[in-house]
């Protein structure tokens, strides 16, 4: 539900999809949406972004327009992160589900990872 409505919302703003993320397969895959851009966004389309987020009851958190604009949202239990730019050079929405589940499923994640990803 949670992917439907970042694909929703980023088609609103008249982005683009680019590469979809494949599917995890260590137990978080319930526990994280994401859409990716395949580029980024102008201010129009990130202020139309926003605008179709809070639609869909995204609450906005906080705000970081440097070095990379950055907004943090929140929706329930879900929390967003909205990027635009940076190291992928493209607009991302990354929302990770807060639940003693899903935080126990990071960890174990985090832990079979080890330090260096």
């Amino acid at each position: 539900m949670v992917s439907a409505e970042l694909a929703a919302a980023a088609a609103a703003a008249g982005l683009a999809q680019g590469l979809v993320e494949p599917s995890d397969d260590g137990g978080t895959a319930d526990c994280i949406a994401g859409w990716f851009g395949d580029g980024p966004a102008d201010e129009a389309q990130l202020a139309a972004l926003e605008t179709a987020l809070k639609e869909h009851g995204w609450q906005v958190m906080a705000r970081n327009r440097r070095p990379v604009p950055k907004v943090a949202l929140i929706s329930g239990s879900w929390r967003l992160e909205l990027h635009n730019g940076g190291l992928l050079n493209t607009a991302t929405l990354v929302a990770r589900h807060s639940t003693e589940a899903c935080d126990e499923a990071f960890r174990r994640e985090e832990e079979t990872r080890g330090p260096r990803g």
